[in-house]
């Protein structure tokens, strides 16, 4: 844009100095006609050029030509002056307003007043036309450092996030080792122990089993009791090791809601309140389906930016709340995502509320009666 608001104040300057050297004269010359060309002709290659010596390797020609022609040609060719100075300047001096007593000193020269006025005016303007070019140049190359250190910052994250995902998974490995080495271990000192005791005492009975038939009952029934032992040893490694059913449920969920906002531009948000443990997996299918098939629709429908997903646990029901900050719609046409919906809630004799007043948002109800019944 400062290029062409150049080329348009060059281009006035140069109308008028036609107007005054051709138009202006009795008897003007055909070489004018030549001297206008060349001119022209080296600024456009000035602008089609773009290695920085070869650009002032032309200036300095132009501004060779500009003399030349104001010393035998005519001295109007000296307005046209101001600006190839300046774009010399451009390439050495970082302050335009420093080469202004430069331009102003062929004014010494002329001798007419009206003259010295417009050249006067034309150093001006290529004064102001320049250093408005050397400030957006200079907002230009600022907005550039920034535009480059946001990059560098965004590669920078974007090696941590990496690095941050490979320690996840380097811990989420390690963990699990840890976990099978305590369970084998567990196995190892309690279960082991105790099948091996059990063992060895029906071993022993077997052998006593017809010299002395009470102390090979004696054996068996301490092997049983070894036995026992360790079945029930078993049975509580199990359970401590289970996950509780709403620890499930509710991580499966949250897991299926991140994944979705990775995925998209949306925001979301996930609370809970309530007793978890009264949901039955049956119920926590049916929320996580109808919280997907929302998110679904949000993203494809809605226009929005922000989903907030909630599930409360009420006296009598449990409640799942999908809302968005879109557009909504006053009425309300069902598709197969909420058809779906409604049919799946149906099975646990649940509703579903769609309402699109503002934003959007559907509203799963299902009785708590299903805990106890539903397997």
């Amino acid at each position: 844009m400062m290029e062409q608001w150049t080329v348009g104040n060059k281009t006035i300057v140069l109308f008028f100095v036609i107007y005054v050297a051709y138009f202006g004269t009795p008897t003007p010359s055909l070489w004018l006609i030549l001297y206008f060309l060349l001119y022209l002709s080296m600024n456009l290659l000035l602008h089609t050029v773009g290695h920085r010596r070869y650009k002032q390797g032309i200036i300095l020609v132009i501004l060779a030509g500009i003399v030349w022609c104001s010393v035998h040609a005519d001295v109007h060719f000296l307005l046209l002056l101001p600006f190839s100075i300046y774009e010399l300047a451009s390439f050495y001096i970082r302050r335009n307003i420093f080469v202004l007593p430069v331009v102003l000193l062929p004014a010494i020269f002329l001798r007419d007043y009206v003259l010295i006025g417009l050249y006067m005016f034309v150093a001006v303007l290529s004064c102001f036309n320049y250093i408005r070019i050397r400030y957006y140049m200079n907002l230009v190359n600022q907005l550039e450092d920034q535009a480059e250190l946001q990059r560098t910052d965004r590669q920078r994250l974007a090696r941590m996030l990496s690095e941050n995902q490979e320690f996840l998974r380097t811990s989420e490995y390690t963990t699990k080792l840890e976990e099978r080495n305590r369970l084998s271990q567990t196995i190892h000192d309690g279960i082991g122990h105790a099948m091996t005791g059990a063992l060895i005492q029906m071993e022993a009975a077997k052998r006593l089993i017809r010299s002395d038939p009470d102390k090979a009952e004696e054996l068996i029934q301490n092997a049983i009791g070894i036995s026992s032992e360790g079945i029930e040893e078993i049975r509580l490694t199990l359970k401590n090791i289970k996950p509780p059913t709403e620890q499930l449920g509710f991580s499966r969920l949250k897991t299926a809601v991140e994944s979705f906002s990775a995925r998209s531009d949306l925001h979301i948000t996930l609370v809970h309140e309530g007793n978890m443990g009264v949901i039955t997996p049956l119920q926590w299918r049916i929320i996580q389906g109808n919280v997907t098939e929302a998110l679904t629709n949000t993203a494809k429908y809605a226009q929005a930016t922000a989903v907030h997903v909630e599930v409360r646990v009420l006296n009598r029901l449990i409640k799942v709340v999908v809302s968005d900050n879109g557009r909504g719609n006053l009425k309300i046409v069902k598709g197969l995502g909420l058809i779906g919906m409604e049919e799946r809630t149906a099975a646990v004799q649940g509703t579903v509320i769609a309402d699109g007043t503002k934003g959007f948002s559907v509203t799963t109800l299902l009785p708590l009666e299903q805990a106890g019944s539903v397997t």
